[in-house]
């Protein structure tokens, strides 16, 4: 088995070229212990196995960044018999610095001149020989993109892994070769890595061979010093000055630049992109556009879907065992319970995949990094990146996301302490699960005011995400790595139908593998602390009487007609009731006669002669069909009873009654913890949970009126429950790719407790502070944004100290 390394810096192509040589065999996880992903693939030329691994793109083999790490781990640890270096033959001067780190490892390496049609239009004919021959590899030209080059790349590599390395490249650095030659000689380097390479991570002082080699870092410091001190000059600037100037030396040497006539594509379309006047209304065009395809259109698409997952549904509860009147099977209640959690989830595939497909655009066509570049600076006072702003509209900087996928598409985002930052803060947005219960409150409460208080809604929460992420960036998450972060604007490209479909699948696999299994687990945790422990004994002893009331009254209907003997069993009786139940949901959906009669068919060949009383055939069977009717009303009515008590007797509803004594401050009674407590399981439970514990019987008022006219709430008490939902996190389901994308139960943790306690703070702050001042409940919220975004302008105007950022435009 020969193990191929796949390295290059970002916009390279790497991709590309990964997947032309990997095909459809392609394997995607994630490294051990962090969220970067893994794609290896496994494949055969000339009789010989080959194992490919696309490690992350890097600028660099520093330890700046998670990707930097986990690819320098990843040749220290796995030992590649062989590293394919792929650079953008049209940004061959800057792509080099890498290449002489990989050269300095002493191990067979092919470089691969990727985009060879892009150099070619911009004028540069490359030397391959000369490169060869200065480096002492093998140089193969490739367009990844055309999918050409993959047999030239393939033989590089089985020729270069029957080749042992004599003699490395290697760059002069001057007035530090002394001192590396002396840490080399204190090294026993293993056999897979050069001692050289190894003495120059120390010098650097690379954390992570330092803590592979043994060496103390004051030591280190005390080189640096004496360095310092006796040639004026900074070991890390000099050894980067001295690559890049080898780097400058090698290019003029092999590369020939013919003049071209004109600008370039690249340059045309950014003098419109990054346009001092255009690039907000273009980036908000192209946010739009995303939001619209991925969001909305995503979300009509599941009308389509979502009947082929409702049929396997119902395929599903059919294998169930079925409810006698009201006991119902407490296996049917859990299966009846998982396979909504987990189908609810899969109904956003269509989202999901529209989501991944239109982020691989982006990023194959070049304009993900003008993003960043563009928002930046803004973004930068608070902590986040340019990247921040694709997650957070996603999230619902707009009414209407999904913190799901917004959460996702933080991947693209390199800066640690950033990401983290945008992972905790998109979960603040107005997720579309929220807008129910807005609507629920503002129906009850705010008709006249419903446009004032949704534009508070709706705008509020991105100066709540700046405001959270500049005080998250400058104390729980200040100690994390922030990279001197090197923004490239490469040159536009054309992406490829199957590089984008590719990925768009690989991402939507790992959702579903991943995600849907632990909610699996979290869905059974819900199950049991909404389920038990049960209805006391006495209310269920009433409504077994009530159901043999009824039970007894269909009966002495029953027993004077000639369908007495068929229901002579109450188990028939019960069969009965489920295939009336049954035939009547169905028939709604019966869209025409034809339908109707295929459906009559169908049921007449399950049990012609209960279908006979269903069906209404003949006299006696209407007399017993208007009996069954008020049996199932008495038997909806007693299960949708039970479901209520059982609710307000579960482990949830006494830890909404426990929870009382601190929400009342906020306005909150236990009625309202139960329905928000429930909620994080999907937050439209919430809507529904107040729904069960208002309705007192059959009813033709709606939710908004029940609750106005309930008394228990005022104009007041609504507004703080909004201002409560607008600050906690979404969903559950939110909540655990918080975890897949930090790598963290710690962080999950937190983005659960802290908006929490946060929303129940200032809930109770600002309620309290309308009934101490009379406001109304458009006051409060009024007073709540002036305040909120007085405190976000205040810290965008106070500097924040971060390290430095070089922004560099390549065209």
């Amino acid at each position: 088995m020969i193990r191929i390394a796949l390295a290059g810096q970002p916009n390279c192509g790497k991709s590309t070229i990964f997947n032309m040589l990997a095909g459809v065999n392609q394997h995607v996880a994630n490294y051990p212990g962090v969220t970067v992903d893994k794609k290896s693939a496994a494949l055969t030329y000339a009789g010989k196995a080959f194992e490919l691994v696309d490690l992350p793109g890097t600028y660099s083999f520093s330890t700046f960044s998670l990707e930097e790490r986990v690819a320098k781990n990843f040749i220290l640890d796995e030992q590649p018999d062989v590293i394919v270096n792929v650079v953008d033959a049209s940004n061959l001067r800057r792509h080099l610095y890498l290449t002489f780190q990989l050269l300095e490892l002493g191990r067979p390496l092919v470089l691969v001149l990727n985009m060879m049609d892009v150099a070619e239009r911009r004028g540069l004919d490359v030397d391959c020989d000369k490169l060869a021959a200065l480096f002492n590899v093998r140089v193969v030209k490739a367009i990844g993109a055309k999918r050409q080059g993959k047999e030239e790349i393939l033989r590089a590599v089985h020729d270069a892994a029957q080749t042992k390395v004599v003699e490395p490249f290697r760059v002069d650095y001057d007035k530090l070769e002394p001192y590396i030659s002396q840490i080399e000689e204190k090294l026993s380097a293993p056999d897979h890595l050069s001692s050289r390479w190894l003495a120059l991570k120390v010098l650097e002082g690379d954390d992570v061979i330092l803590d592979r080699v043994g060496i103390h870092r004051e030591a280190v410091r005390d080189v640096s010093r004496e360095i310092h001190s006796r040639h004026d000059i900074d070991v890390d600037q000099m050894i980067a000055g001295l690559r890049y100037t080898a780097a400058d030396l090698a290019y003029h040497k092999c590369v020939k630049e013919r003049r071209l006539q004109g600008e370039t594509i690249t340059s045309k379309i950014d003098r419109l992109i990054l346009n001092q006047w255009l690039a907000f209304p273009v980036l908000g065009l192209v946010i739009f556009l995303v939001y619209q395809l991925a969001i909305v259109q995503g979300y009509k698409l599941t009308d389509y879907t979502w009947p082929l997952l409702a049929t396997l549904r119902n395929q599903f509860f059919a294998i169930l065992p079925r409810a006698e009147f009201i006991d119902v099977p407490l296996l049917t209640e859990f299966g009846i319970w998982m396979a909504n959690s987990v189908l609810a989830l899969l109904n956003y595939i269509p989202v999901f995949f529209i989501l991944f497909a239109l982020i691989a655009i982006l990023e194959d066509v070049g304009y993900m990094p003008r993003m960043a570049f563009i928002l930046d600076r803004v973004f930068r006072k608070f902590g986040l990146h340019g990247q921040s702003t694709l997650p957070l509209v996603l999230g619902g900087a707009f009414v209407g996301g999904c913190a799901v996928p917004g959460i996702m598409a933080t991947k693209g985002i390199a800066d640690e302490r950033a990401r983290l930052a945008t992972i905790l803060t998109v979960p603040y947005m107005n997720c579309l699960a929220k807008v129910p219960f807005y609507t629920l409150l503002l129906g009850a409460f705010f008709k006249e005011q419903m446009a004032l208080m949704m534009f508070f809604i709706s705008t509020v929460t991105l100066f709540i995400a700046l405001i959270l992420a500049r005080l998250l960036t400058s104390t729980v998450l200040r100690s994390r790595e922030t990279a001197p972060f090197v923004m490239e604007l490469p040159t536009y490209h054309m992406p490829t139908l199957s590089g984008v479909l590719l990925r768009a699948f690989q991402r939507l696999w790992i959702y579903i593998k991943k995600v849907v299994t632990i909610v699996v687990a979290v869905a059974v945790v819900l199950f049991v602390l909404l389920q038990y422990p049960g209805v006391p004994a006495e209310r269920m002893a009433d409504y077994r009487s009530q159901a043999d009331t009824a039970l007894a009254d269909f009966a002495a209907v029953a027993e004077k007609t000639s369908y007495a003997p068929v229901l002579v069993d109450s188990h028939q009786v019960f069969r009965l009731l489920n295939l009336y139940d049954d035939y009547r949901a169905a028939r709604m959906l019966a869209a025409s006669a034809d339908a109707v009669a295929a459906l009559d068919e169908t049921y007449q060949g399950r049990d012609p002669e209960l279908f006979a009383i269903v069906s209404a055939a003949d006299t006696e069977a209407r007399r017993i069909n208007r009996a069954l009717r008020n049996l199932s009303n008495v038997g909806k009515r007693l299960q949708l009873n039970i479901k209520n008590d059982k609710i307000t007797n579960s482990y949830l509803g006494t830890l909404g009654r426990t929870l009382e004594p601190v929400s009342r401050y906020a306005g909150f009674d236990w009625r309202i913890n139960v329905a928000f407590l429930s909620s994080f399981a999907a937050r439209e439970s919430a809507v529904a949970t107040l729904g069960s514990i208002y309705e007192q019987g059959a009813t033709d008022a709606s939710a908004e009126e029940v609750m106005a006219r309930d008394g228990a709430y005022t104009p007041v008490h609504a507004a703080a429950m909004i201002l409560f939902m607008i600050l906690t996190p979404p969903c559950i389901a939110t909540m655990v790719v918080v975890k897949l994308q930090s790598g963290s139960y710690k962080w999950m943790l937190f983005a659960i407790f802290f908006p929490i306690s946060l929303g129940i703070v200032l809930s109770a702050l600002f309620f309290s502070a309308a009934v101490q001042f009379g406001w109304s409940g458009v006051d409060l919220m009024r007073n709540f944004y002036i305040g909120v975004a007085a405190l976000a302008l205040l810290l965008g105007f106070i500097k924040n100290k971060q390290s430095g950022w070089y922004v560099g435009k390549t065209h």
